[in-house]
């Protein structure tokens, strides 16, 4: 990896950054850590174009390096080229490949309209890297998506626990309230913690709220 290029990416002089990595790769095109870097650089700054050229081009040197698959993957999902993005992915979890695989798996059977399915990914996932707040807030909103609050409102307490989000509050109250558990104090910390958010999501609140009133008279249930 160019150090010199990671400082300047990182002080966001991405296009010096950029320039450096393609120059190291102009004298040596078989530098593997170079190739990544540029890679992630170009997704990074939006260019998925380019990177999806230079993935496919060092795969051509590299055979099926699991690393440049997996990057490619992330550039299929980006451009929402799903079918392609799933065929890496999916690839990449038969030979098992790290975690990353499983949940980008997860993400990509879920913009597929394959939620029950990416609920099992998503929860290998986080069976195999049980800290990873990413992984365990997917598999959180898979399963308030898919009608499992009371096992959504678990894994968004988790995820609170490591790093408190207006979000994860106002999750916790929508399965809360779809439990019929108490769920104000929730929803009181999530507008605390952010009143921009909670206003923007409060008509999918009142929504809810009047649906549950409609069934309750409709039957009580």
């Amino acid at each position: 990896m160019n150090k010199r290029a990671e400082q300047l990416f990182n002080k966001g002089d991405k296009t010096a950054a950029i320039k450096l990595v393609v120059a190291d790769l102009n004298q040596d095109p078989k530098q593997l850590p170079e190739i990544l870097q540029l890679s992630t650089y170009l997704v990074q700054a939006g260019d998925l174009e380019q990177a999806e050229e230079l993935l496919a081009r060092s795969l051509e040197l590299f055979k099926d390096n699991q690393d440049l698959l997996y990057n490619l993957g992330n550039v299929y999902y980006l451009a929402d080229e799903f079918d392609k993005a799933n065929g890496i992915f999916q690839k990449l979890v038969d030979d098992n490949y790290a975690f990353e695989a499983y949940f980008m798996m997860a993400k990509t059977l879920n913009q597929q309209g394959e939620r029950q399915l990416a609920v099992m990914y998503a929860l290998t996932a986080v069976e195999k890297a049980p800290d990873d707040l990413q992984a365990n807030e997917l598999l959180a909103d898979l399963l308030l998506a898919n009608g499992n609050f009371s096992e959504a409102l678990g894994f968004y307490k988790n995820v609170n626990k490591t790093k408190p989000q207006a979000k994860y509050y106002f999750n916790m109250a929508l399965c809360a309230m779809n439990l019929k558990q108490d769920y104000q104090e929730y929803l009181n910390e999530s507008k605390k913690l952010d009143e921009k958010y909670y206003l923007k999501n409060e008509k999918k609140l009142s929504d809810l709220q009047e649906y549950i009133k409609q069934g309750d008279s409709n039957g009580g249930e």
